[in-house]
């Protein structure tokens, strides 16, 4: 090898080859030659050279996706691009990278308006527990029936809850049957339509009820 060879392969070899052992900078490949430029010439003329490919590349790649672009080695060995013909050139194709439309972004669901239930008739006036009357007193009884009256009447699918003493007692429409004992009561209803809100509550009515005493020798229900 050449002195003045030998000299330029050193200088490529530390910069293009900062890591040794891998690929051309591998102990086997450094004695393969190849010349990146003319010897003599600075490495950066080369690099120059390249990065002027890139920029008309870019230019005509910005156009259509593709260009054409003509490479040439002058008298002295230096390598020029071009996107103009030039005799003895080099034709070279080169292809745009393939680029990809964003997606469009997702679609929010319609958000659906609550559906507001309309009542199906009139508003009630007035609702009332029409028996047992208040302060009434009921004699001799073990069952009694509370009734519901409203104005105007009730309305489809609206219902009664009837609570006696605080509990509810299980039914339905305006009548209720329940099993009462001796002592005090009391009685109350509340109207609910189909979504369960209450339209409509009764006044709280008291009433009483007397029983025969087990201990009385005339007892209907336990005689002697």
């Amino acid at each position: 090898m050449p002195p003045w060879t030998a000299g330029a392969t050193t200088r490529a070899t530390r910069i293009l080859c900062p890591r040794r052992g891998v690929g051309l900078c591998s102990m086997p490949m450094r004695h393969n030659r190849f010349t990146l430029i003319r010897p003599g010439r600075p490495i950066v003329a080369g690099l120059t050279g390249l990065a002027c490919l890139g920029l008309l590349s870019a230019g005509a790649l910005a156009d259509n996706g593709r260009t054409t672009v003509y490479k040439w080695v002058d008298p002295q060995g230096v390598v020029h691009y071009s996107d103009q013909p030039h005799p003895n050139a080099q034709k070279l194709e080169i292809r745009g990278a393939q680029t990809f439309s964003a997606l469009p972004p997702p679609r929010s669901p319609a958000t659906s308006e609550p559906v507001v239930t309309q009542p199906s008739g009139p508003a009630y006036e007035t609702c009332a527990i029409a028996q047992p009357t208040d302060q009434q007193m009921l004699m001799n009884v073990y069952q009694t029936t509370a009734v519901i009256q409203t104005s105007p009447p009730m309305r489809p699918g609206d219902e009664v809850h009837l609570f006696v003493d605080g509990k509810q007692v299980r039914g339905s429409g305006t009548s209720f049957t329940f099993p009462v004992y001796r002592g005090q009561h009391s009685v109350q209803a509340v109207i609910e339509d189909r979504t369960g809100q209450i339209v409509c509550e009764t006044s709280n009515v008291t009433f009483f009820v007397h029983q025969p005493s087990v201990q009385n020798p005339h007892n209907p229900v336990h005689p002697h």
